[in-house]
């Protein structure tokens, strides 16, 4: 790790400290994304980056959560639709392009769940994109979510169940 990049995690562990849930919600995603690690970059995958970001998930996470103040439901809706857009769309999660789907689907599910959230214009700094590249982003998202945001009581119960009984590697 880098000595810039230890500096950020060091700053996460000061001033994002992620809850419990939260933590969980990364490891899933650094599991799933890991497991795909040998995935090369795609041209074709509209949030693939040439090279994967220097910024942990759970760093990337306690960034959101520190300056968009999301609700825990959101972080959770987020994850599913991930999995949604991964089943629809056959996009495989991995290094170059987990960042940037949860960053897409982070716009989905705020503007969705949540009665007050910002401009795309101060997602994209949050996010650390362009302001094109996260209206493109929504815009995938949305698309290979076929414009169906809803999540239902029984779908959000039994990530959040999967989320909770989560441990290292075994659900």
């Amino acid at each position: 790790m880098s000595r810039k990049s230890s500096r950020h995690e060091n700053n996460l562990k000061k001033e994002e400290k992620l809850n419990k849930l939260e933590l969980k919600i990364a490891e899933i995603l650094t599991e799933i994304s890991s497991q795909n690690s040998n995935v090369e970059y795609n041209q074709d995958d509209p949030f693939s980056s040439k090279s994967p970001p220097k910024v942990t998930l759970q760093y990337f996470l306690g960034r959101i959560k520190k300056y968009s103040q999301i609700e825990k439901s959101t972080l959770i809706i987020i994850l599913i639709y991930a999995d949604r857009m991964c089943i629809t769309s056959g996009i495989i999660l991995n290094p170059h392009n987990i960042h940037r789907i949860i960053l897409g689907c982070l716009l989905l599910a705020i503007k969705y769940n949540e009665d007050i959230y910002f401009t795309n214009e101060q997602y994209s700094k949050i996010g650390g994109v362009s302001l094109k590249e996260i209206n493109d982003l929504e815009s995938y998202c949305i698309q290979f979510l076929d414009y169906n945001l809803y999540v239902s009581e029984d779908i959000y119960l039994k990530y959040l169940s999967y989320i909770s009984n989560y441990t290292n590697g075994k659900s």
